[in-house]
């Protein structure tokens, strides 16, 4: 506390997560191909760190917060709304027999010259399919997919993220009640180089040329969800815990997180 403002640290901290370890393999040789490529970049050769394999995963809703005399304090509702709500245990129960699983997530195949109806931060999926996103000295290289349903984008992540604020949790990009985040991104490791905007958008498009000839959709299963207790913001394996959705409890979710 300084002052009379509660301060909850970025780490070590709480997320719920998907496709941490095991992964389809078709989603494992999409990961191996687009680190490969950034390995071999010649504008990146010998700078790109890959991730290991078993640390790639996707965000379903950060889950940050710190445990108090009253209960778990959740990290967006407070800095974002400016509200204090406390992590309802019945959280558990709701994605262990409620949440709508299992839901498609589809990656690359995504055309530049097509409307999906849906925009991804006012951006085409095309666009979106691949990031380069700036982080403090670092660039991290991200692939989004999207919910898929009937042959077109749906907002069945969005959705997700948004039903769990009855259990008071926020998406940290719902700060907005109108916000949508419908993405489902995959970090896949880092470079340091310093290039200028017109390099980085060369390999940004190169990668998104290789993802517009391909499609894969994934099956997310409940049973690829798990709660993460982690130390860094990659998720290292080596300092990160691990518990499947289908097997925690409500005592031990608590327990993921530290005393204020």
């Amino acid at each position: 506390m300084r002052g009379n403002q509660l301060v909850i640290p970025n780490v070590p901290n709480v997320s719920l997560i998907a496709l941490y370890g095991e992964k389809p393999p078709q989603l494992t040789s999409l990961i191996d191909k687009l680190q490969a490529c950034l390995a071999d970049y010649e504008l990146i050769r010998g700078k790109f760190v890959a991730y290991q394999l078993e640390q790639v995963h996707g965000t379903i809703i950060g889950c940050e917060g710190v445990k108090t005399e009253a209960g778990i304090i959740n990290q967006w509702f407070y800095e974002l709304r400016q509200e204090i709500k406390y992590l309802n245990p019945d959280l558990v129960d709701y994605l262990q027999h409620q949440a709508n699983f299992p839901l498609t997530i589809r990656f690359g195949g995504y055309d530049r010259a097509t409307d999906y109806n849906f925009l991804s931060r006012s951006q085409p999926l095309y666009d979106r399919s691949f990031q380069l996103q700036p982080s403090g000295d670092l660039t991290i290289p991200i692939l989004i997919g999207w919910s898929w349903e009937d042959n077109n984008v749906s907002l069945a992540i969005d959705n997700l993220r948004r039903n769990l604020q009855q259990y008071n949790l926020l998406h940290k990009y719902h700060g907005n009640p109108d916000a949508v985040d419908n993405d489902f991104y995959l970090c896949l490791g880092t470079f340091d180089t310093l290039l200028t905007n017109d390099e980085l958008t060369r390999i940004a498009t190169d990668i998104r040329n290789l993802l517009e000839t391909r499609s894969l959709n994934i099956t997310l299963n409940l049973s690829d969800l798990a709660f993460a207790q982690y130390q860094d913001l990659s998720l290292t394996p080596a300092t990160t815990k691990i518990i499947p959705v289908t097997e925690i409890t409500a005592s031990q979710l608590e327990r993921l997180y530290f005393d204020w």
